[in-house]
């Protein structure tokens, strides 16, 4: 049919989610068009952008799969026979696509009622606390918002009405708003006149509908919240990773270095999940003496398996890290001498190696490790550095292998002599910012007396393997979860297209939880809650920059001027995450740094 303007390029992407069911009328054999009268509701969108309003469809049999199902139409099944199919925009027009015809009597009209989308692994007490709480979205895979919002919902052959659903991050995705749902279990259901489009949607009649109300009046509840699932059996943690941790506290009180728990917990699933760390905090609070701590509890040496290079304004190049091929033939190497130690790990990689850069922004870092930030994305396999081109030229080859075997981590301070970190690094790197603890904190600490561990070796194999636990991004995050990462992305998004939550980002983020360290009776060594929200702040809310017109108003804590992140932290869907006490606590002092500079960097 043609339409009198063109379809919005998101109309047309919601299209695919649309069925409807109607009739093919009557045509001539050698006729290459048909028409399909529309029996289900048509969204208001494409009613009124059509020349010829209607509920009369074309379509073409000479599209193949259109064809195929036309000559199954014989001439008894033509006078009864239901026809399943959607809507294809082309060239100005919609055209029909059938997807399947049904023997049976039709009805005069249908309506629709969606069936919620759950995961395989999740019930019906999912959907029910959804409904119930109002801040989780459901989906209705093809049901989008064009249909109009659904006045009832079936699951498992319970039927939900008095809804009140409003569209949330995606046209297929809902939340409750007034949370005063009622139910009631359906009997005779269906009818032999209803149809049903795989585990997404019934369209019935109007004598079904009307049943289904009337049993809705006379025998609904109110819908209460479901008691919580039970909680899965805990694993047990690794002790030898529990004792290296243990050993590390023990020996930061010996050396009078003062840390949170949280602080080194916070480091070391870093360190195991990030190809680079990089730790950062106000002068004088021992970063440097805790990370060269930490390598030495994993059995590293100074000098040997632990390299330390002292970051300087000049650094400039990849070359000034590196080194460079001489014109005589002969590689030149850095004076930092991390060349011949990736190729020492290289030729070790049962052993674990640790480089560190200090005082990494007193230059740009992107103009010096480049090469690393693109290399450390990819598999271990492909993990290639280029030195030179061409062939091996004297001892040093022309490319060097970056194994896990190497743990890479840089110290920054943030003064007047030193550069800001760009979005490029902050997308790839959680910067772990360590608190300095009250004196008063610190005392306490000294007057604690904490079970000693003891010094191990520790090989790459056991710390990239059996010390790190390996799951599906999406398997990870709980449903509230990943709605809250869905609204901090939207809210960032509209106010630089460029900012957001990425897919890399959400997969760090499910990595880390996935690594908090457990104790030998099961228990996390730092809650989730406090995981997550810790996330936030070193993936996401670092990357936080600009004027007052730019990130003004998400800075805002009272939310009159738009996407307030302090409103969605504090909402009741982030109450039901996290308390968000370290993502509050940093955004104030970014709304403080707006207040001062007007800008923030």
């Amino acid at each position: 049919m043609k339409l009198q303007q063109a379809l919005h390029p998101n109309l047309v992407k919601r299209l695919q989610h649309m069925v409807f069911v109607g009739i093919v009328m009557p045509r001539e054999a050698d006729n290459p068009r048909f028409f399909v009268k529309c029996l289900s509701p048509i969204p208001k969108v494409i009613s009124e952008a059509l020349v010829e309003p209607g509920i009369l469809f074309e379509g073409l049999s000479t599209i193949r799969h259109n064809e195929k199902l036309l000559s199954l139409l014989t001439k008894e099944m033509q006078k009864q026979h239901v026809a399943i199919f959607r809507l294809r925009y082309a060239n100005g027009s919609l055209y029909v696509e059938l997807l399947e015809l049904r023997a049976g009597k039709p009805c005069e009209s249908y309506r629709i009622v969606p069936i919620p989308y759950l995961a395989s692994d999740q019930t019906r007490a999912v959907l029910e606390k959804k409904l119930t709480k109002g801040y989780v979205s459901l989906i209705l895979r093809k049901y989008p918002i064009d249909f109009g919002a659904p006045e009832f919902l079936l699951y498992e052959g319970r039927l939900y009405g008095n809804l009140s659903l409003k569209p949330s991050v995606s046209s297929i995705m809902y939340s409750e708003q007034r949370r005063e749902v009622v139910y009631c279990d359906v009997i005779d259901w269906p009818s032999e006149n209803d149809i049903s489009v795989g585990e997404h949607l019934y369209f019935i009649s109007e004598q079904t509908y009307n049943t289904l109300k009337r049993q809705l009046a006379e025998k609904g509840e109110k819908l209460v919240e479901p008691d919580s699932a039970p909680t899965k059996a805990k694993e047990k943690g690794n002790k030898r990773e529990i004792t290296f941790l243990q050993h590390v506290k023990t020996q930061a009180l010996q050396r009078k270095l003062y840390m949170e728990e949280t602080d080194l917990y916070n480091l070391h699933i870093c360190l195991k999940t990030s190809p680079i760390t990089i730790v950062a905090g106000m002068s004088g609070i021992g970063k440097s003496q805790i990370v060269k701590l930490y390598a030495e509890a994993l059995g590293l040496q100074y000098g040997k398996e632990l390299l330390w290079i002292p970051v300087s304004s000049s650094f400039q190049e990849p070359q000034d890290l590196l080194g460079y091929l001489h014109p005589n033939g002969t590689y030149m190497e850095s004076d930092t001498g991390l060349v011949s130690k990736l190729l020492e790990a290289q030729k070790n990689p049962e052993r674990l190696y640790m480089i560190v850069f200090d005082e990494m922004n007193m230059s740009h870092i992107e103009h010096w490790f480049t090469p690393f930030l693109s290399l450390l994305e990819l598999q271990e396999e492909e993990r290639l550095l280029s030195l030179y081109e061409g062939e091996q030229k004297g001892g040093i080859p022309s490319s060097v292998k970056i194994g896990s075997n190497l743990l890479f981590i840089g110290t920054i301070n943030f003064d007047e002599t030193t550069k800001e970190l760009s979005d490029r690094l902050l997308d790839r790197t959680p910067i772990v910012t360590f608190r300095k603890l009250s004196f008063r904190e610190a005392a306490l600490m000294r007057e604690q007396s904490l079970a000693k561990g003891c010094k191990l070796s520790v090989s790459a194999l056991e710390y990239c393997e059996q010390w790190k636990q390996e799951e599906d991004t999406f398997s990870v995050f709980s449903e509230e979860e990943l709605e809250i990462l869905d609204a901090l992305h939207a809210a960032l998004q509209v106010h630089d297209p460029s900012k957001g939550v990425s897919f890399r980002v959400a997969a760090a983020i499910a990595n880390y939880i996935a690594n908090i360290p457990r104790d030998e009776d099961g228990a996390l060594l730092m809650s989730r809650e406090e995981a997550f929200d810790l996330q936030l702040k070193q993936r996401i809310f670092t990357k936080l920059r600009g004027m007052e017109a730019v990130i003004g108003s998400l800075l805002a804590e009272d939310g009159r001027k738009g996407n307030s992140l302090f409103l969605l932290l504090q909402s009741p869907l982030a109450k039901e995450v996290s308390a968000f006490t370290h993502s509050i606590s940093f955004l104030k002092e970014k709304a403080r740094e707006l207040e001062l500079y007007g800008y923030v960097r």
